[in-house]
């Protein structure tokens, strides 16, 4: 038996926005907790090579007591091949079962500046079969994660795995190459160092084999949908998501008190998550992306945000046009743009009424 847990590359045709984000994975008593910092949101002094930042967690439960406090500094420097990169920062802790909300807090020492997050997590009765297959680099000593392993320059390069089920063997691919470890135990830590060239493509997959079942999965890179989640707020995620939930679904989000709407939105990708018990949720990560690259083609003099046009709206919802047809200079019309989705049988005509450069959508009754 086969199951895909698919762990692609998104691409984005965009520059990288300020953010991090933090990961979970439950096994047994203990989680383990990824704090990721994109090298593109680090700021460095005036002058300086090098930043000092420093991460700290404080764990709260349901009673909102509080039950951890982790803390890492970390120096980072000012380099060149860190760019699109991000550095990762991983913590573990014993803690029950139940809800907890977590307070991010990440401080330029330097600079004095400080940026405050909250996440929340639940720790239920079974643990992660098969956590993320993070990709740790080294280079001047500094650990990092790499957005792509083609044309890698490393002094390390170790695949990091942790897992709760019963493996018979692990099953690596790297190009042409094969790697296989026999009854591996948990966390793995393989070096991969060898099997890289700095002239190919390293395209990689693994496979892990559990009696007579195997899981297919990809290395985990760095991506820049991680900064969604600390870019749109909690109402405006709400909001976006109106877009691709059913009537029901939305009646109920619409109505929910802001205590409740952290919980809620995990509530819902869950439900519309394609590979339900692994760690990651393609529809999400794919739903992330749209909204960020609506954000970026469609936003109008920073006052009207791309994922609130009608523009937008249909991208999130409908992805890449198969082909475009527009008219920008149109003889006693309007400027207008159609975008054809052929495999759907669907055209969306857009036309610039004020025109401010504004779209809106002149065949509503296609979208439904």
């Amino acid at each position: 038996m086969e199951k895909i847990i698919s762990f692609c590359l998104l691409l984005f045709a965009f520059g990288f926005l300020s953010a991090q984000e933090v990961f979970y994975e439950h096994y047994g008593n203990e989680v383990e907790i990824w704090v990721v910092l994109p090298y593109n949101s680090i700021n460095f002094k005036k002058g300086s090579d090098e930043a000092l930042y420093q991460v700290s967690l404080q764990i709260s439960d349901a009673k909102k007591k509080q039950v951890a406090t982790l803390e890492k500094s970390q120096i980072i420097p000012k380099c060149s091949w860190l760019n699109d990169c991000g550095i990762p920062i991983h913590f573990r802790q014993e803690l029950p079962q139940g809800s907890y909300n977590v307070i991010l807090q990440i401080k330029n020492k330097a600079m004095g500046e400080r940026r405050s997050y909250s996440r929340q997590f639940i720790i239920g009765s079974s643990s992660t079969e098969i956590g993320l297959s993070w990709i740790i680099a080294k280079r001047e000593d500094l650990e990092y994660l790499p957005n792509t392993l083609s044309g890698l320059i490393s002094d390390e390069v170790k695949l990091y795995q942790s897992y709760s089920i019963s493996l018979d063997s692990l099953k690596i691919t790297i190009d042409n190459q094969v790697l296989t470890v026999k009854n591996p135990q948990s966390p793995i830590v393989l070096d991969l160092l060898p099997y890289l060239q700095t002239d190919a493509q390293n395209l990689m997959n693994l496979i892990f084999y559990e009696n007579n079942i195997y899981y297919k999965m990809e290395p985990f890179l760095f991506t820049p949908w991680y900064a969604y989640s600390l870019r749109y707020s909690l109402e405006d995620q709400i909001r976006q998501i109106r877009y691709i939930a059913n009537q029901n679904e939305w009646k109920y989000l619409r109505r929910l008190p802001k205590e409740k709407q952290a919980e809620a939105i995990e509530t819902f990708w869950k439900a519309n998550d394609p590979s339900p018990g692994t760690v990651r949720n393609e529809l999400r990560e794919q739903f992330y992306q749209r909204v960020m690259i609506a954000d970026e083609r469609f936003t109008l003099h920073k006052k009207i945000a791309g994922w609130t046009t009608d523009q937008g709206r249909i991208y999130i919802k409908y992805g890449e046009p198969d082909d475009i047809y527009s008219e920008v200079y149109a003889l006693d019309k309007y400027p207008y743009i159609i975008w054809y989705y052929y495999d759907k049988n669907l055209e969306f005509i857009f036309a610039d009424i004020t025109g401010y450069g504004q779209y809106t959508l002149r065949n509503k009754d296609e979208e439904y």
